[in-house]
């Protein structure tokens, strides 16, 4: 008798147990959904017209992009660019699209932890064109795992990415995927357009080439066949050095250059459903290079003999 009351006590706590944790779990988990944003980000991509970016001090000052007439160029103090316009509006889709996957701390204390302070973290406004402020957040490390999934555009192969942000004036950190860290923590010049040649070089039909002395010559398509002055060309030097044309981008920019003088060496492009292009090279008093291309025509680049100079500004006897 003593063991069938014990065993039937021993029921009725486990029983009152497991409704306790039913109760208790009823209770917490609609107040852990309640405070997991749906959203981190939303408002309407074209209302932004300025996007402030602070990266973290080891990648240089603040800056911010503006869009003009449709297009966006990227200022820091009293430098103004021309932006890689994909990129820039990237910046916009990627968090736009951005879903938190958990809320990992509501502290304060654990903004350092994840890289979400002021000082440890990359922050990011966006505004429009009145200066109201539509978001503010701050994005801070990243940490992966390896996955059996394919690549998406959250992953880098079997490679699954977890980033943390913190919306300002909020303490709240959200994990989300993704690897936001990589795609903003970068300096000013990452987002500078360093477009120097992009063109379609079947539709190329002459290159001017000026050069000092009397080393100057024109390489010209006559009839489907190419040459050197008068002199037919080699097809396979000219196939070399067309190819090159096709797509260069400049490595270094220089800022403070300001021409004072006709250039060294100039190099003019002609051809079929397309504008001239205009190619000039400085030489500075220590022979340093300066190179400009009418392509981004307010941005000059420094290039060393074996740089970009050395693959546009080739000798003559490069086609014979």
């Amino acid at each position: 008798m003593s063991n069938r009351f014990d065993n039937k006590r021993l029921l009725y706590i486990l029983g009152g147990l497991i409704v306790i944790l039913a109760f208790t779990v009823l209770i917490k988990l609609p107040d852990e959904s309640s405070t997991l944003k749906e959203k981190i980000v939303d408002f309407d991509s074209t209302e932004v017209s300025r996007i402030m970016l602070s990266p973290r001090s080891t990648y240089g000052r603040p800056f911010e992009f503006i869009r003009k007439e449709g297009t966006w160029i990227v200022r820091q103090d009293e430098i103004e660019s021309a932006a890689k316009k994909l990129e820039t509006d990237n910046i916009i889709l990627e968090l736009l699209s951005v879903k938190p996957q958990n809320l990992v701390s509501k502290s304060k204390a654990k903004w350092a932890e994840y890289e979400v302070s002021d000082s440890t973290g990359t922050r990011i406004r966006f505004m429009n064109k009145k200066g109201k402020v539509l978001s503010d957040l701050v994005v801070g490390k990243f940490t992966y795992k390896q996955s059996g999934n394919q690549m998406n555009m959250y992953g880098r192969g079997n490679i699954r990415g977890t980033s943390y942000i913190r919306v300002t004036g909020e303490d709240e950190v959200y994990g989300v995927e993704g690897f936001l860290a990589l795609s903003f923590n970068r300096a000013f010049n990452d987002w500078r357009d360093n477009t120097f040649l992009s063109i379609s070089t079947g539709d190329i039909s002459s290159i001017k080439f000026d050069y000092p002395a009397d080393s100057s010559f024109m390489l010209s398509n006559k009839d489907g066949k190419w040459f050197t002055d008068l002199i037919p060309a080699d097809s396979a030097g000219v196939a070399d050095y067309l190819s090159t044309l096709g797509n260069l981008s400049g490595q270094e920019f220089n800022d403070s250059f300001k021409p004072v003088s006709n250039p060294d060496y100039q190099i003019l492009i002609e051809g079929n459903n397309m504008l001239n292009i205009s190619i000039k090279c400085y030489r500075q008093p220590d022979g340093s290079l300066v190179l400009n291309s009418s392509l981004n025509p307010d941005t000059y680049f420094n290039s060393s003999p074996e740089g970009i100079f050395g693959k546009i500004f080739i000798p003559r006897k490069k086609f014979i």
